[in-house]
């Protein structure tokens, strides 16, 4: 089910579709903030490993090495799951929009 299928789409005014581009630009935010958290995950596991060489510590820095890249992985996938849901109701919704253009002409 689309966020705003409750809604026809006459009903629909600015500020609707300005919220709509809201959660997308949150979406967007969302994933930058994934992305900064794994970027610094994978950049301190890198630091560990070099600096502390094979003792314990470069354990730790293999470990957040690959937290950082799974919590990427997990970003980018949520992104583009949302990316696809929203694309598929824009395109909805300006379907129905063309719809009824055609049929009052």
């Amino acid at each position: 089910m689309l966020p705003y299928e409750k809604f026809l789409s006459r009903d629909f005014i600015l500020r609707d579709w300005l919220a709509v581009d809201r959660t997308i630009l949150a979406n967007e935010r969302t994933l930058l903030s994934y992305t900064r958290t794994a970027l610094t995950l994978i950049l301190a596991g890198l630091t560990f490993i070099r600096f502390f060489g094979p003792q314990l510590w470069a354990a730790l820095g293999y470990v957040s090495l690959a937290t950082g890249l799974v919590i990427w992985g997990i970003g980018l996938q949520r992104y583009l799951g949302k990316l696809q849901h929203y694309q598929a109701y824009v395109q909805e919704e300006r379907g129905e929009r063309s719809e009824q253009k055609v049929q009052t002409h």
